[in-house]
Parts: structure tokens; sequence; C-alpha cells
């Protein structure tokens, strides 16, 4: 049986080894996301969205992805957003590639299964010099949703892929 001298010795040692573990990872740079700071350097610099180039026949499209950027910037305080210039950074969003499948169908030909198909990439600009200050490189997502509107399907890959993008414009690696 263990002593409680020793299940305390081991307790210490173990607290030991914990905190300067945590010492040697916060001496090499790493730190909880939302510490991370941001390609527009701080949440008080302006971005716009000039325009959401869509080749799909999907009008509904360009809303849906400037909603979603709209809200994760703000939700993730990367800065702060403007309707109109002059702003700090201008992005666009050039789709390349939005396509909706249906899968599955029932008795009444109503189809219960779609997949979406969504690639586009998103571009930042200087607000001054206009030239080019971040992309994030043609970005793609594909995924079975479980519903039987085919706008619900393209949201929420459009949301989905605005999340991943906007994690790496905080990411500094």
């Amino acid at each position: 049986m263990w002593s409680p001298t020793s299940r305390q010795k081991r307790a210490l040692c173990l607290c030991t080894l914990l905190a300067v573990s945590m010492l040697l990872l916060g001496g090499c740079g790493y730190q909880f996301a939302g510490k991370e700071k941001g390609i527009f350097g701080s949440p008080t610099a302006t971005l716009r969205l000039a325009e959401v180039e869509n080749p799909s026949m999907y009008a509904w499209l360009p809303q849906r992805l400037r909603s979603a950027m709209h809200d994760e910037v703000n939700r993730r305080n990367l800065a702060t957003w403007v309707d109109a210039a002059p702003s700090d950074y201008t992005m666009r969003i050039k789709i390349s590639e939005f396509t909706l499948r249906s899968h599955v169908k029932d008795s009444t030909d109503t189809t219960l299964l779609y997949t979406a198909n969504l690639n586009f990439e998103a571009t930042v600009y200087s607000g001054s010099t206009n030239s080019v200050v971040w992309r994030s490189g043609s970005r793609s997502l594909a995924r079975t949703y479980d519903t039987k509107d085919p706008q619900t399907a393209g949201t929420d890959a459009a949301k989905l892929l605005v999340q991943y993008i906007c994690d790496s414009m905080r990411n500094s690696f």
C-alpha cells in the first residue's frame, strides 16, 4: 500500500512536472487562439467586403457568404466591419465552384439528402495602397446534408468554409 507521504510526494512531483511543461510551452510561443494577433493587426482596423464573384447559377450564395463572413469576423473580433469605403482593408471573395447534388428521394420525388461542394478564395487588400495583404488560397469543402432544402445545405457549407478561412486569418505560422 502507498503511504500518504508517498502519495503527496507523487502529487508534488506531478504538479512540478506540469508547471515546468507549461512554462516551456509558454516560452515556445504557444497561446490561446483568441489571443493571437490576426492579419488586420488590431480589432479596431476597419474591413469591408467589396465583392463576391459568383459564376454559379445560385443568386443567393453571395449574400450568404457576405453574411457569414461579417458574422465570423465580428464574432472573433478580428476587425471592425464597415459597409462602405473608406476602410483600412478590403476583401474580395472569388467563388470558383459551387454545386448542390441531390442523392436520396422519397416516394413523392422530394430530395432528402444534398451534397454541397464549395470552393472559393478570399483576398484582402490594403485600403490605402490596394496591394494584397493576405490570400486564403483556394479552399474547398464538400459535405452531405440531411435536409430537404438546398439553400440550407449551401448556407451551412458556406458558414463552415468561412470559419476555416477565418481560422487561418489568425494563425501566425
